[in-house]
């Protein structure tokens, strides 16, 4: 009979390669050997380490001297038969489905005798001689996820729980080519793949589509009601495994024009055994004298047969930032004359240049801690049946203090261009922007805000798997997950009693200005408390629930494999928006005290840095902590959106050989049929109800093709969509007195479709060597956008502004211009674009410098899009592009100590090609990032890490 083993060492490694799949892969006979008048028969059974059976393993029987092949598959009980052999030496070859390794064993039949030799391991030439710790393992799991998967996917493994790569989700993922992410308050926040912004890249976790909201960490502010996700929510100690589809397939559901990313967590029969980590980390800060605690820990039990386990993990992260500097809130050209003139400049050419619109110093003090638990059940009594539970919970709580202090050039108002005389302005080069300048009649306000926030995710889900027949698997899953996320908002402007002169000069540093008052700032004898302060409650609760069922039928052979599903979701967003009543206290010395400005860049040496604020801990007591009063109606954000869809999948898989060369291929289509019911308000108390529905097909095709044993070359084809955000559903309209616009919803809006095609080819090299390259391109059928019309306020509107701004008949001036928006569906566009990956061991360096490694890549993406800008059609870059991203990561890892340096960069992109106040556009800055991680370890269980 056919036996093997593998050596200890071999279970180690291999249990490490195989991670979440595989555990060991031993073959077992299923019976002694029959010999038949005919010849000999070689047959066995593929397991896994603790039992499991491998269906669908390719077994390979080959006549060495006649190199003759005899091929197998097990069946569904991990089964194979190879009859009528003649006498003679036999290499039997078991492949794993989903791997790029093989084991082998050589057979001696002389009659009815059997020789075994032991097996040896061969994953890319490598033998069993590598060997693969730490940080190289992940690398090496995610190689071998990569050139297995038939579509094109990107994986992040951790080497165990708790050692995500990287501290922020957002921040390993940028790690992945035509990956780049929007960070705030210096923390990554949300992920754009292929130069699409986060709208556009569906999430799940553990199979299952989720919704999580956070508020804005910084001055950009604002609530996330839309699909984008926010992976801040969450602690990466949490997570094993990140997943990025590049290319669908039809059982994966629709919603990502970019991508989708996949999030799992751990699961207890993963790792047999009993296992508990725990890990503390501390960091500090000396600019607000506080530490920074991180602690996670795991408790893993699996009972003695390896057909029960319970998995528990927690993460806890506190973490207090400042971000102190200098900001212009835009630029903008007058809109009516200043009050006088008396610089040598012309008034005309004063009124058509550009002015810092509010030139301020901003301060924003974070505050966060994020708790994350989650937790595991699974049952496998028998090789046929599976089932299993997870749960995840996250509370993210972030309390922002943001103290600014600014002069006004604004447009309207008491403090208006209108009562503003320049006194010597300083234009650039090119004169159109005023870049110094000494102004009299300019008031000075500083804004004290306080954003306390709070975010609690839970997540259950149910996962069960059957084997109907040897061909036949039923998986199911259904799960419900919800987002409840509040922000408290408390924010009170002081001001000048009057006008005073100011001047501003960014003659030596174009980005921070130094600026001087006349007036003492930080004298609470010199200002008023305002009367629009803001006591103000949002609230988004968001629920998802989900059903899928699917069936797969394998074929005798395993060549054919064929998947049907179907899955339903229901969705739905309430947003609520609720105000205090205000006691109005108007004691300026007594809620008061003066602000220091942190001038960490020494930027400030001109600028007086200390100003006066609200003492918040004072002034919420005074203005009251009444109940939040629910208010609904034009400009307020109370509105329920519900989105139900029901999904059906077929596809097609074929694993075969074309002229001795590896060929896999998956083709199949998806229908999904989508319903919405919107519920806005038209007023206080008239609501308004729409609805909507609408059918999608979308097919797909992946093929993957070994051109030899290194290479592998693909394409990929595939129609996908992305739904409108559900905030540009409501059917309501946004008043700003600020910026003078007014924005819509419309409940009609159709999804965005995309057609899209992928070549790569990948070369692997050596072991834990990789470069890859790959084109891609997507003709985009159609946009959500909102095209903005300037032209004064509307009749229709003149009822609304007024119940909305009472105190502001101003704003009722016909001559006033407004900017309108509406939510709509807009031409689309094509992206193209390539990527180039590098990966690899730098082992065949001399001495120490064998340790290194080096992971890198590249992306360039570009499209072009068009906007209304005045009335005119123009062509313009696609918001949130950047055209080149790039990160690299050096790594040094020994038993006893590792270190890895990341440096990450991204293009400046367009955050909108429709600017306020004058502007053609509005941009963000790509500076790079450096992310530095090293250990130390002292044994196998005791590490000190830096970070």
């Amino acid at each position: 009979m056919l036996n093997g083993h593998i050596s200890q060492n071999m279970k180690t490694w291999l249990r490490r390669i195989t991670n979440v799949f595989v555990a060991v892969l031993t073959i077992a006979p299923a019976s002694p050997l029959v010999f038949a008048q005919d010849g000999g028969t070689i047959a066995g059974r593929v397991v896994d380490a603790v039992g499991g059976v491998l269906p669908g393993a390719s077994v390979k029987v080959t006549d060495i001297a006649k190199n003759q092949t005899t091929s197998a598959v097990t069946n569904m009980e991990g089964k194979y038969e190879v009859k009528g052999l003649s006498p003679g030496t036999y290499q039997v070859s078991v492949e794993l489905p989903g791997f790029s390794k093989a084991v082998r064993n050589q057979v001696r039949i002389t009659g009815a005798e059997t020789r075994d030799l032991p097996f040896s391991l061969e994953i890319g030439g490598a033998s069993e001689s590598i060997t693969v710790t730490g940080f190289r393992e992940s690398l090496q799991q995610a190689v071998d996820l990569k050139r297995e998967a038939v579509n094109s996917r990107e994986s992040i493994v951790a080497e165990d729980i708790g050692k995500m790569p990287d501290l922020n989700l957002a921040e390993a993922i940028q790690r992945i080519p035509a990956v780049a992410i929007d960070r705030q308050g210096g923390e990554g926040r949300q992920v754009s793949l292929r130069g699409l912004g986060p709208n556009f890249t569906r999430v799940t976790l553990n199979g299952m589509e989720v919704p999580a909201s956070t508020s804005g960490l910084d001055s950009v502010g604002g609530t996330n009601r839309g699909r984008a996700f926010d992976f801040n929510v969450f602690s990466a100690d949490l997570f094993t495994r990140i997943d990025v589809t590049k290319t669908p397939t039809a059982a994966i559901e629709e919603g990502g024009v970019a991508g989708t990313v996949e999030l799992y967590t751990a699961r207890p029969l993963d790792n047999p055994g009993f296992h508990s980590t725990f890990s503390a980390q501390g960091g500090y800060n000396d600019l607000s004298k506080k530490s920074d605690p991180r602690l996670t820990g795991s408790v893993n039990k699996t009972n003695a047969a390896g057909t029960f386990g319970a998995l528990f993990s927690a993460a806890y992260t506190g973490r207090t930032a400042y971000q102190d500097g200098f900001g212009t809130v835009r630029w903008a050209i007058p809109d009516r004359p200043f009050a006088a003139n008396r610089t040598s400049l012309s008034t005309t050419t004063l009124n058509t240049v550009f002015y810092p619109r509010l030139p301020r110093q901003d301060s924003f003090r974070h505050e966060q801690d994020r708790l994350g638990l989650s937790g595991a059940l699974q049952f496998r009594p028998n090789n046929r049946f599976e089932i299993g539970g997870n749960w995840v919970r996250s509370k993210f709580d972030a309390k922002i203090n943001s103290y600014n202090s600014f002069a006004e050039f604004r447009r309207s108002g008491a403090y208006g261009y209108n009562v503003i005389t320049p006194n010597s302005v300083t234009l650039d080069s090119k004169g159109q922007y005023a870049v110094a300048g000494n102004f009299d009649g300019v008031g000075l306000r500083t804004e004290t805000r306080e954003n306390d926030d709070t975010t609690i995710f839970d997540q259950f889900t149910v996962d069960t798997r059957y084997n109907i027949t040897d061909h036949l698997i039923l998986t199911a899953m259904g799960g419900t997950a919800q987002s409840k996320h509040t922000d408290n908002i408390f924010r009170v402007n002081i001001e000048t009693k009057t006008g005073s002169n100011f001047s501003y000069d960014f003659g030596a540093n174009p980005n921070v200005a130094s600026i001087k008052y006349n007036t003492d700032v930080t004298n609470p004898a010199n200002y008023n408390i305002l009367d629009d302060e803001q006591l103000r409650q949002f609230q988004v609760n968001r629920k998802n629930n989900t059903a899928k069922l699917d069936l797969k039928w394998l074929t005798d052979s395993g060549t054919h494999t064929f998947n049907f599903g179907g899955i339903y979701n229901d969705r739905e967003v309430d947003s609520a928006q609720g105000d205090r009543p205000s006691l109005d206290p108007r004691d300026i010395p007594g809620l008061t005290r003066v602000f220091n400005f942190v001038d960490a860049g020494n930027y400030g040496s001109a600028t007086t840095l200390n100003f006066l604020v609200v003492d918040v801990a004072k002034a919420i007591p005074a203005f009251g902590n009444g109940a939040y009063v629910q208010t609904r109606g034009p400009g307020i954000q109370t509105w329920t959106v519900q989105e139900k869809t029901k999904g059906a999948y077929v596809d097609y898989n074929l694993k075969t050989d074309v002229g001795g060369h590896g060929f896999r291929t998956n083709m199949g289509v998806r229908y999904v049929g989508t319903k919405t019911e919107t519920l806005g308000y038209l007023s206080a108390t008239l609501p308004n109800k729409e609805g909507n529905s609408y059918n999608n097909l979308l097919p797909s095709i992946n093929i993957a093709f070994d051109a030899s044993s290194k290479l592998l070359l693909r394409a990929a084809a595939s129609r996908t969509m992305t739904r409108a955000d559900l905030s540009s559903l409501v059917p309501t309209k946004t008043y700003s007195d600020v910026n003078f616009s007014v924005a819509g919803g419309n409940s009609q809006l159709k999804p965005l479709k995309a057609d899209a095609f992928d070549v790569a080819a990948e070369w692997y090299f050596a072991d834990q060597g990789v470069f890859a390259a790959s084109l891609f391109y997507k003709d985009i059928k159609s946009f959500i956008s909102s095209p903005r019309v300037s032209e004064p306020l509307r009749p229709e509107d003149y009822a609304a502004v007024r119940a909305v701004y009472p105190t502001q008949p101003k704003l009722l001036d016909p001559t006033l211009i407004w900017t309108y928006s509406s939510s709509a569906n807009v031409d689309g566009t094509n992206l193209k674009g390539f990527e180039l990956a590098y990966q690899q061991a730098l082992k065949f360096l001399p001495g120490v410098l064998g340790n290194l490694g080096v992971i890198a890549n590249y992306a360039y993406v570009d499209s072009e899009t068009t906007a209304l800008r005045n009335g005119a059609t123009v062509t313009v870059p696609l918001e949130g592009l950047s055209k080149n991203s790039w990160n690299a990561t050096v790594y040094y890892e020994v038993k006893k100590y590792s270190a890895r340096l990341s440096v990450n960069k991204r293009d400046d992109y367009i955050t909108s090609n429709t600017g306020q106040n004058g502007n053609v556009s509005e941009a963000t800055t790509g500076p790079v990032r450096y992310d530095l991680s090293a250990g130390y370890h002292f044994n196998s269980k005791i590490s000190l890490t830096l970070e």
